[in-house]
C-alpha cells in the first residue's frame, strides 16, 4: 500500500534515540535534585521541606548577604550541636560543596569558600542572629544579613513562619527599588 506523500515515517531507530535522552534527561534532573538535603525542625518537629533546592538558595542568599564575620564571637566547639539540637532551624548538606562568596575573618573583603553545609537557626521571637557554615578545614558564622534575604526564606509555606510576629513583620517590609 502506498503512503501518503506528506507522510513520515521515522526510522525504527529513532524510538531508542527518544527512549536515551528520556532518561539521560531524567538522571540529570535526579542528580540535580540530589545535590541537596534539606532538613528543618520547627517547635521539635521535622517539617517535610517540598523544594531543598530553592530553600538552600535562599539559605545561600541570606549568608552571602552578610555583611560582619561572626566567626571569632559566635562559634565554639558546641555551637553546631547546640542548634542541631534547638527546636527550630534549617539544615543543608550540599553533595558537592558550593562556591560562596562571603566576609572574610575581617569583615572587609569578601572571599570564595567551598561551603559543604548551612545550618540556620529560627528562634520564634526574635531574628536570627547568625548563620553558620561549614567548610572542610572550619565553622563559619556571618550576621547583619540582607532582612529581604530573611524575607525570601520566611515566604517558604514548608517552614511556617508567617505565623510568627518576628517573620510575619518582614512580609511587611516595603519592596526594594
Amino acid at each position: 500500500m502506498a503512503m501518503p506523500a506528506n507522510t513520515y515515517e521515522a526510522p525504527a531507530h529513532a524510538f531508542a534515540y527518544i527512549l536515551f535522552a528520556a532518561a539521560f534527561l531524567g538522571s540529570v534532573a535526579f542528580v540535580s535534585a540530589a545535590d541537596v538535603q534539606v532538613r528543618a525542625v520547627r517547635d521539635k518537629r521535622e517539617v517535610g521541606i517540598a523544594h531543598p533546592e530553592r530553600v538552600a538558595t535562599k539559605l545561600i542568599a541570606i549568608a552571602e548577604s552578610s555583611s560582619v564575620n561572626s566567626t571569632a564571637y559566635a562559634v565554639s566547639d558546641k555551637t553546631w550541636a547546640r542548634i542541631l539540637d534547638s527546636d527550630s532551624f534549617v539544615h543543608a548538606v550540599f553533595s558537592t560543596p558550593r562556591r560562596m562568596r562571603l566576609r572574610d575573618g575581617n569583615s572587609q573583603d569578601r572571599k570564595e569558600w567551598m561551603v559543604g553545609e548551612v545550618l540556620f537557626p529560627l528562634p520564634m521571637d526574635s531574628d536570627p542572629p547568625h548563620i553558620y557554615l561549614k567548610t572542610e578545614k572550619e565553622t563559619i558564622s556571618l550576621t547583619k544579613y540582607d532582612p529581604y534575604a530573611l524575607r525570601e526564606l520566611a515566604l517558604e509555606d514548608d517552614l511556617r513562619l508567617r505565623a510568627l510576629p518576628r517573620y510575619d513583620f518582614l512580609l511587611n517590609l516595603p519592596s526594594k527599588r
